[in-house]
């Protein structure tokens, strides 16, 4: 068929008004329940493949987090990405498509359960797919040793997130599950009855109809969405995973500590035989605190301490900081520079350090002692840059980087045939839809950033979008439009949005 053959058949519009009769309404369900379970596949597996990653991410973090809140609150959310991942492959095992051999009413119940199932799951994706992630973020974000700001920064952060993923599958809900329910509702009903069809919830399938019986006679041109369009959002996606992974766990590394040796501190010198005395004395209290035996300690106190700290006093302080700190697993020192320049010898706990400071008596009893947490070093930028963007750690930009070129062809496979062009009108959906030229009264641009994809309106107001910069092959596509859309058709005024190449 020429050109001169597809314009007249577009002016002659047999396709504008067909009788459409219910095996062809049945054959148009059967096509879109298809295209929806292809989708709820491809839905399926960028959600696993997202879940496996995240799952890594947070393990990562857990494994290195200096806090047991923080770690609890990563192990709460690999919990809720393990369960969104059950939730989905359980909700598809459950609702498998019909055997092949069954009849009409067989594959509409199965369709129709399915239907049913993944709109429940979106009606309740506040509590299962939301709430759970949520909470073990909110968690493990208090429970970081970050300032207040940056807590209640990322509690909002994550607030917003949160209600717009609500509000987007909210919406998808009604725009297209719902609608698909009551189309499967009621052509089973009429299967089951005998009764006519009501037309008001099968009007959507009319462009399927259109697009089928278009299909015999005209194979439209087609695109599909650019590959680097895509993989220009997925490398955002997964470098900024990098990037926020690195980050934390640069902050949640003790001290943010490197290969590279502290700058040495300068100290008092202490001279031999006051070290080997300051030296056993704390050797007894560091010995007798991992014992848990902290009677034992207060009797190392002189008379004069033993009445500023009598034994429950002492042994409450003690207990408190071993459930904060945990044992001492060593000590170093002695240096000269403590508190009100006493001997001083720095202890590292379990789960942090403090300073030791110790005065003696002429007995060796001590007549002071002062213990001090070690101050964290500042979270500033300066700091942090280097050790973000150190090569150790930029190596692991290339797995995340070829992981997002490998998740962007993964939607771009899901993503075929995206737009058709013909004489007739516009095929979208893999050709499973048909927009007739004469049914678009007004065309729109819709932008986002860089990308301007368009909104076809038809008189009744409803709106289809369509991908427009994000196709490949601009100068086909904008030939295509010339070649076959009419001469005063609203979408020619956007082919200047087409790259020129």
């Amino acid at each position: 068929m020429n050109d001169h053959e597809l314009k007249k058949l577009w002016q002659q519009q047999p396709l504008r008004d067909p009788a459409i009769s219910p095996a062809q309404l049945i054959s148009a369900m059967q096509n879109k329940t298809t295209l929806f379970r292809r989708c709820l596949d491809g839905r399926d597996i960028r959600e696993l493949v997202a879940c496996a990653v995240l799952v890594v991410v947070f393990g990562c973090f857990a494994f290195n987090e200096r806090t047991s809140i923080s770690r609890l609150g990563d192990l709460i959310v690999i919990g809720s990405l393990i369960f969104i991942a059950w939730k989905l492959v359980h909700a598809r095992r459950a609702t498998p498509p019909a055997p092949p051999g069954a009849t009409i009413v067989e594959s509409l119940r199965a369709e129709l359960k399915s239907a049913r199932t993944q709109s429940r799951l979106l009606g309740s994706v506040l509590w299962w797919y939301i709430l759970p992630g949520t909470i073990g973020l909110l968690v493990m974000t208090w429970g970081m040793s970050i300032n207040l700001y940056a807590k209640i920064g990322s509690t909002v952060f994550y607030f917003a997130v949160d209600a717009f993923i609500y509000w987007f599958n909210r919406w998808g809900r009604s725009k297209q599950l719902l609608p698909l329910e009551a189309q499967l509702e009621s052509l089973l009903r009429s299967a089951e009855t005998g009764e006519p069809l009501d037309e008001t919830p099968l009007a959507n399938l009319r462009p399927i109809v259109l697009s089928m019986a278009a299909a015999d006679k005209i194979k439209p041109v087609e695109f599909k969405v650019a590959f680097w369009q895509l993989a220009l959002w997925g490398e955002i996606g997964f470098v900024g995973i990098w990037f926020f992974l690195m980050i934390g766990l640069t902050v949640g590394n003790e001290g943010w500590k490197t290969k590279e040796q502290p700058p040495a501190t300068v100290v008092q010198a202490v001279y031999t035989g006051e070290t080997n005395r300051y030296s056993v004395v704390a050797r007894k209290v560091v010995d007798l605190f991992n014992a848990g035996d902290y009677a034992a300690v207060q009797k190392l106190y002189n008379p004069e301490m033993s009445k500023v700290f009598p034994p429950k006093a002492t042994s409450d302080f003690y207990t408190r900081l071993a459930t904060q700190l945990g044992r001492i697993e060593k000590f170093d020192g002695p240096t000269g520079n403590g508190y009100r320049g006493w001997t001083a010898f720095p202890l590292h706990f379990q789960h942090g350090a403090c300073t030791m400071s110790l005065a003696l008596d002429a007995d060796d009893k001590i007549s002071g002692i002062y213990i001090k947490p070690v101050p964290k070093p500042s979270a500033n930028i300066r700091s942090l840059v280097p050790r973000v963007f150190s090569w150790q750690r930029l190596i692991w930009l290339v797995p995340f980087f070829l992981a997002g070129l490998l998740y962007s062809r993964l939607i771009q496979k899901t993503t075929e045939r995206a737009v058709g062009i013909s004489t007739v009108g516009i095929h979208l959906g893999k050709g499973q839809t048909l927009i007739l030229w004469d049914e678009i009264k007004e065309v729109r641009p819709f932008k986002f950033l860089h990308v301007r994809n368009l909104w076809l309106i038809r008189e009744s107001g409803e709106k289809t979008l369509m991908h427009w910069t994000p196709l490949e092959r601009h100068s086909d596509l904008k030939a295509a439009v010339e070649g076959f859309a009419p001469a005063s058709h609203p979408i020619r005024k956007y082919l200047s949005l087409l790259r020129r190449l």
